[in-house]
């Protein structure tokens, strides 16, 4: 249960990025309208959709920004902070909480996100436990690091049932971006996502970055999200700029190299 101290000073705006994503956007939307503790405010992105992803989100009344078709992930994100000006003051802290258009968060997942980020000032990204969207006892991903060979590193075994063995509040290197919760300020300063990752390994790069700029990312296993990982399973195409012939696994591999190439100067892997 989400802990009963008060999050008056936090203020969310969701950000939800959409690209061919009517297959799962309205159970996204549903699960974002019905959120225990509201949701301040919403943006979408839809980039150039060739379905209906773009209408079903100004059917239900969300603020949706266009953008061209190989906008990366990111530089969505981007656009939509630059139209919406931060809420940060003196008494209010801005979140903006990163939505994928296959990932829907059960019904208390900002609720426990806000819990476990109380009392914990360090804590500038905080994500949640990812289940399965049609197997929802597959446990996905709880927190994530990077292997000395550039391969994902979960600590999970495959196919690995969520029975609450890997539940609490952890410390990690990353989280996913697919739900996770970021102090507005942090996300800025640190510049946001990194542009040359438009897709795939953008999450453990800025939990990378974030831990050697001093602050804490955590995972919550109290809040929980169901991802379809569409892009990575090939149920839909990639089209940012940088794929090669729409391959996710080439893109992933590509951009792995990138991230350890980047970042390890300021690590110990």
């Amino acid at each position: 249960m989400a802990s009963k101290q008060s999050d008056v000073n936090q203020y969310v705006t969701a950000v939800l990025v959409s690209h061919d994503g009517a297959t799962w956007i309205t159970e996204v939307v549903a699960a974002l309208t019905s959120q225990s503790r509201k949701i301040d405010r919403v943006i979408a992105i839809d980039t150039d959709s060739k379905d209906e992803s773009a209408k079903r989100l100004r059917s239900a009344g969300i603020t949706t920004l266009s953008m061209s078709r190989g906008t990366g992930f990111g530089d969505a994100i981007d656009e939509a902070l630059l139209k919406y000006p931060s809420k940060n003051s003196e008494s209010v802290t801005e979140w903006i909480w990163l939505i994928h258009d296959d990932s829907a968060p059960a019904k208390n997942a900002l609720a426990e996100l806000l819990a476990a980020i109380e009392n914990r000032p360090t804590v500038a990204i905080a994500g949640p436990k990812i289940k399965g969207w049609h197997d929802r006892n597959h446990l996905l991903e709880i927190g994530v690091s990077i292997a000395g060979n550039g391969a994902r590193w979960t600590g999970l075994e495959y196919r690995e049932q969520d029975q609450g063995q890997r539940d609490g509040i952890k410390e990690e290197l990353a989280v996913s971006t697919a739900g996770s919760l970021i102090r507005r300020d942090v996300y800025e300063e640190l510049g946001g996502l990194d542009p040359n990752l438009s897709l795939f390994r953008d999450d453990v790069d800025f939990g990378w970055r974030a831990n050697v700029a001093g602050h804490s990312v955590i995972s919550v296993s109290n809040a929980v999200i169901f991802h379809a990982e569409a892009a990575a399973s090939e149920r839909r195409s990639v089209d940012v700029s940088e794929a090669f012939l729409h391959r996710p696994l080439l893109l992933d591999r590509r951009n792995a190299a990138y991230v350890i190439l980047a970042n390890s100067s300021n690590w110990l892997l």
